[in-house]
Order: C-alpha cells, then sequence, then structure tokens
C-alpha cells in the first residue's frame, strides 16, 4: 500500500507539471461506482449465479490533452474499491449474501476524446492491477468474518484472484465553464479474475462496473 501511495503522489506532481502545458489540463476526479460480475463461469464463485452491484468508491487525476477545438486524448489514474454481493454456500451453514470487496489501481492511458461545449464523449482501453480482494465468509457458529485468502498466489490451494485486469472504458462528461465537471463511465473486463491454481483452470468471470464522478478542472491562468 505504501508503493502505491508514492506512485499516486509521483504522478500527481508529473501531471501537475505537464498540465502547465498549452495543450494540457489537469483535473480530480471523485465518485462511487456500482460493480457486478459477468460471465458463463459465474455460478462456480456465487450460488446460481447470483450477484448483486454494491456501491464502492474512487478517487483519480486526469489530464486531457487537446490536440484541436474538439479532439484529443484522455489520460487517467483512478484508486478504486469494487463491492459486488455474491451468494455464498458451505458445508454448515445454509446460503447467505457475502459482499466480494476488490481495490484496483486502474490506468487508462489514453482515451480518444471528442470535445463540443462542455460535453466529452471518450472510449479506450485500461488495465487494472489488483491492491487486495476479500469476500465474507461464516464459521462453524454462523458469525461472519471477512476471508482475504481469496487474494491469494500461484502456490495456494484453492481459487485465487488474477492481479491484472484489462478492458475498454467509455464515458461521457460535462465541464461547467467554472471547472465544475460531472461525468458517468462504463467499463468492461475481458481478464478472468480467478484462477484454480491446482488445475490452472480460469473461471469466465470478468469485472464489469459503472462510475459516476464529479470533479474538478485547474484552469491556467
Amino acid at each position: 500500500m505504501k508503493n502505491t501511495y508514492t506512485i499516486c503522489i509521483m504522478l500527481f506532481f508529473i501531471l501537475k507539471i505537464s498540465a502547465q502545458q498549452e495543450s494540457f489540463t489537469f483535473g480530480i476526479n471523485a465518485g462511487a461506482n456500482w460493480s457486478t460480475l459477468k460471465g458463463e463461469d459465474i455460478d462456480n464463485l456465487s450460488k446460481e449465479g447470483s450477484t448483486k452491484r454494491a456501491v464502492g468508491h474512487s478517487i483519480g487525476v486526469t489530464l486531457d490533452n487537446k490536440t484541436s477545438n474538439y479532439f484529443g486524448l484522455k489520460h487517467e489514474l483512478f484508486y478504486s474499491q469494487r463491492v459486488t454481493t455474491i451468494r455464498m454456500e458451505d458445508e454448515i451453514n445454509p446460503a447467505f449474501d457475502s459482499k466480494f470487496k476488490r481495490q484496483y489501481i486502474d490506468l487508462f492511458p489514453a482515451s480518444p476524446t471528442l470535445y463540443y461545449k462542455g460535453f466529452e464523449v471518450y472510449a479506450g482501453p485500461y488495465l487494472g492491477l489488483l491492491l487486495n480482494a476479500s469476500v465474507q465468509r461464516k464459521d462453524e457458529n454462523g458469525n461472519t468474518y471477512t476471508d482475504k485468502t481469496i487474494y491469494g498466489t500461484g502456490e495456494a490451494t484453492g481459487d485465487y484472484s488474477q492481479k491484472m485486469d484489462a478492458g475498454f472504458v467509455a464515458g461521457l462528461n460535462y465541464a461547467l465553464p467554472n471547472g465544475i465537471n460531472i461525468g458517468a463511465r462504463y467499463i468492461r473486463g475481458l481478464v478472468p479474475i480467478l484462477e484454480n491454481s491446482e488445475n490452472k483452470h480460469q473461471w469466465k468471470i470478468y469485472n464489469e462496473s459503472i462510475f459516476v464522478t464529479i470533479g474538478y478542472k485547474f484552469r491556467k491562468k
């Protein structure tokens, strides 16, 4: 976690310096996301494939590089907490709702963007670095506890989380004249997020999230 903070701080200053250049605009954003899981193997993780979106939180930095009045590239880095409710079942407890929590650093390296009268429409690739993962389970007395072993490694027995995710993002922002902007984005992972370490089988389960953000763009003086 310490390394993550260091990377974020370094990137903040790099983006801040870049923002001083004529074609760049630096901004910060924060908001909420609603995440779920998709894929034909979802019933291996959640009983009967049941999943519900739960609220997570996000914060990030944005760098807009306008190459003309209407076109440019958007570069972004976000920290996001993603939570999905799944249905757990074990040998001693009846099925119950469990929170499957993950924390990611998401890099959106270069999203082609259309700018028009305050509106920004963009789409592009993203790369996610998994920081940790946990799932709620119940002990023999029915007490709920947090199990972090699902983060795991390739040497662990059972299932563990893939540490990298990748996919695409599509979004829409509206920027007010005072620098405040509001936006929404959809991201879809294309990399399986879980693997069985014993048979190396990757379950076809993928991330899907909807983000709503509010932010501020620093104007050049």
